[in-house]
């Protein structure tokens, strides 16, 4: 299955309830499968994604300015160009906004979550743009954001704060906090625990106004502050302040931290709101609702409905006076130890029924399933080769990659260079653009991950010099835009510039995996000097064709006046300028001979039209036998099980001796050029002829001897092809680890083919 590519933008990552739910979140999606990457003005958590995989980049998120906003929207786009991002997920007014501008430049999908409730000025409101869907913390965030921004509620859903329950279970005390801050292990411990930004105090100037009052009642008292921000140095004096008005070290102040798990273990009550509240009530300690919003006093089933509701953040609640705060406090620090028991209990049931990592989590990964089904524009692979240009050999290619590579996952983008675009489109029901429009392939590359050049005979320069630079520079702009490369069951050569070598060894050295389709084309390589450490021996993919059924085939076979029972040997020829003069009446010739023979029929099979078309009616004005000529155009699989029906294939386009391979028909190879021939020793057969010899006795011996022995040939040759067909497959194997950025092993030939079953079995086995 292929890895979706996710990119947090965050505000920053100090100690907070929107930071700690998109860091749980980010562990969470990586344990998924997800690649994941964030993007803040950094803080204590950084370590944190670090260590679970998640690659962290700078921007100033935090601030408003125009300046730092235009930087920070760099940033983003930058990394969504870089890192080929699926979506964004914003958390904060900021990121989005700043998010959504990259969404309008590059079109990507954009999530952002609510936390809570922001000023409506219009100014503000300028500044605000949640993307795709909203996913909202709490009802009244939901019912806030659908009110104040025309939000379809179909494009909202409501979520929790997830709460890692194992981390925070308060099963043990953490004795080395008490050590660090010199706490005695039997005082009253009352923790609070806040991000000490403006408009993020009130609990903490609440405990000053009460710590006085608490210390006459109780001996030992300590108030542990944990959280930094922009008011820690006010807060810090004035607690120092407090702490020599009461000649006592009541408050202790620990600024930004990360193992606030811990601070609760050691605590007798907590005192906040938000994720910090629901972390207390998982590890088990009593909980007192204040904060900036209001007053929702001791956590109990009293007040559960409300608490619910506005997702403990006290939203709608009166503030309460510093006698009311401070009764709850003694209640809690007064009560009998099996209703404490009881209260923190329920609070823990109420985290594990309510508020579980995992819940949250998957109510995000519905929105991203969400977005992506209705609103990706990303590509997950970019096929290059020669398609659109009717030729069955190529086309049988592309339709045996798309097969191999949504068998691993039909949910796989995929987009294709092709000449007739249109045509590629209705066929393959797949993406298409015109090869030959250089600004719109460069566009789509800057949201496609990985390039996949081939399979075919691309990397040559015998047809011409245009070609094989065609294909090295899709490549090379491939590796501009930073898709991740691999040469795809490439058959390279035959290369005679020494221009084109260099070009060719320049890139092939820079591609992150090649694969070949025989050894010939690893021989070149070598020769050319390439070296790239990830080449791997694998097969043609059009290897694995499936051919047309029995029924359809005979169809097919009746509508040209071939009969069932005839016996057939394929031919499939094409022009080329060094066949033997006069190739059309020697062929025609000695093909009459071979048929007088053996009591056989040919059936022409032209690969390319019209220009196969045409060359064999040219072989076939010379024909005293009967013959048959397909000259419609079908797609590879009838092709392919045509070919089933002859007893032998005489070929010289290199995809009709694939076809005959994949249905295990024996095979007799007139080579006009290398490809042709290293594919014959690839698969082990042994029977061929060079183009400009077909006029020798030799010709006729050999596809004589061919048809005698073709039962033997055949049970070899589906040995040998059954090892191929594993190969092949594991091409579309490889592709999609370099998709997901997974390590792919490199196997010698022999090795490959042993491992390669084991392999696949491995990637399909969900």
């Amino acid at each position: 299955m292929k890895r979706i590519r996710v990119l947090l933008a965050l505000m920053g990552l100090e100690i907070g309830g929107a930071e700690t739910h998109a860091v749980e979140l980010a562990k969470y999606l990586c344990k998924k499968g997800y690649i994941v990457y964030a993007v803040s003005s950094g803080g204590v958590y950084e370590k944190e994604l670090a260590d679970a995989g998640v690659r962290h980049y700078y921007a100033p998120l935090t601030k408003k300015d125009p300046i730092s906003m235009y930087k920070s929207y760099s940033v983003i786009k930058n990394v969504v160009l870089r890192e080929k991002i699926d979506l964004i997920h914003a958390h904060a007014r900021i990121p989005a906004f700043v998010s959504s501008l990259v969404k309008k430049k590059l079109g990507i999908p954009l999530v952002s979550t609510v936390h809570g409730v922001y000023s409506t000025a219009w100014h503000y409101k300028m500044l605000t743009n949640w993307g795709d869907e909203a996913v909202c913390v709490s009802e009244d965030v939901q019912k806030y954001v659908i009110e104040n921004y025309n939000f379809s509620p179909d494009n909202t859903l409501i979520t929790i704060n997830g709460i890692d329950t194992d981390v925070f279970s308060g099963d043990f005390i953490h004795y080395d906090t008490l050590a660090e801050f010199n706490l005695p292990e039997h005082a009253f411990k009352i923790v609070c625990v806040s991000r000490l930004d403006a408009g993020n105090t009130n609990a903490a100037y609440s405990l000053l106004s009460i710590a006085g009052k608490l210390s006459e009642q109780i001996d030992e008292l300590k108030i542990i502050m944990v959280g930094g921000g922009s008011e820690f140095e006010k807060i810090s004096a004035l607690c120092d302040e407090k702490n020599s008005e009461l000649k006592k070290e009541i408050f202790v102040m620990t600024n930004s931290r990360t193992d606030v798990h811990k601070f609760l273990s050691i605590a007798d009550v907590f005192v906040g709101i938000s994720r910090a509240a629901l972390e207390a009530m998982s590890a088990r300690v009593p909980v007192i609702l204040t904060g900036q919003f209001g007053y929702g006093g001791i956590f109990s089933p009293d007040n559960l409905d409300v608490c619910l509701k506005n997702n403990f953040t006290c939203r709608g609640e009166d503030f309460a006076s510093d006698n009311t705060f401070f009764e709850d406090i003694m209640t809690v620090y007064n009560m009998p130890n099996e209703k404490r028991s009881a209260l923190t209990q329920f609070g823990r049931e109420t985290v594990l029924k309510n508020y579980s990592v995992t819940a949250m989590a998957e109510n995000t990964i519905t929105a991203y399933k969400k977005v992506l089904r209705e609103k990706a524009n990303s590509y997950d692979f970019m096929i290059s080769g020669y398609f659109g240009f009717n030729n069955s050999g190529d086309d049988a290619l592309l339709q045996a990659m798309l097969d191999n590579l949504k068998s691993l996952d039909k949910d796989v983008r995929i987009v294709v260079l092709s000449r007739r675009p249109d045509e590629t489109v209705k066929r393959y029901n797949v993406d298409a653009i015109n090869r030959f429009s250089p600004f719109k392939v460069m566009k789509v590359m800057n949201r496609t991950k990985v390039l996949l050049s081939g399979g075919g005979s691309l990397i040559q320069d015998v047809t011409s010099t245009k070609s094989i630079l065609y294909y090295l520079t899709i490549m090379k702009t491939a590796l501009k835009k930073h898709m991740s490369l691999m040469v795809y069951a490439n058959g390279v050569g035959p290369i005679n510039r020494a221009k084109n070598r260099r070009l060719t060894k320049k890139i092939f050295d820079k591609a992150d995996i090649i694969t070949l389709r025989e050894e010939g084309s690893l021989k070149l390589l070598k020769e050319i000097g390439v070296t790239n450490d990830n080449i791997i021996l694998t097969a043609d993919p059009a290897l694995n064709l499936v051919p047309s059924d029995a029924e359809l085939t005979e169809n097919v076979l009746r509508s040209h006046g071939i009969k069932g029972d005839i016996n057939l040997i394929g031919v499939s020829v094409r022009e080329w300028n060094k066949n033997e003069h006069n190739f059309e009446k020697t062929f025609a010739k000695n093909l009459d001979i071979i048929c007088r023979m053996n009591n056989v029929y040919p059936v022409f099979l032209p690969m390319q039209l019209p220009n196969d078309l045409e060359f064999s009616k040219k072989i076939c004005e010379n024909l005293e036998t009967p013959y048959y000529i397909i000259g419609t155009r079908y797609d590879e699989k009838i092709f392919a099980g045509i070919i089933s029906r002859c007893s032998l294939l005489i070929g010289m386009r290199l995809h009709s001796l694939i076809y005959a391979a994949s249905v295990c028909v024996p095979i007799v190879g007139i080579v006009y050029d290398p490809k042709v021939k290293s594919f014959l020793d690839y698969v082990g057969q042994t029977h061929f002829i060079g183009a400009e010899k077909i006029s020798g006795e030799n010709f006729i011996g050999i596809i004589s001897d061919c048809l005698k022995n073709k039962d033997t040939i055949k049970e070899e040759f589906k040995k040998r092809i059954d090892v191929l067909c594993k190969k092949a497959k594991y091409n579309a194997d490889i592709a999609m680890k370099l998709l997901n950025k997974e390590t792919i092993i490199t196997f010698d030939a022999e090795e490959n083919a042993e491992n390669t079953e084991e392999a696949h079995s491995e990637n399909t086995g969900d």
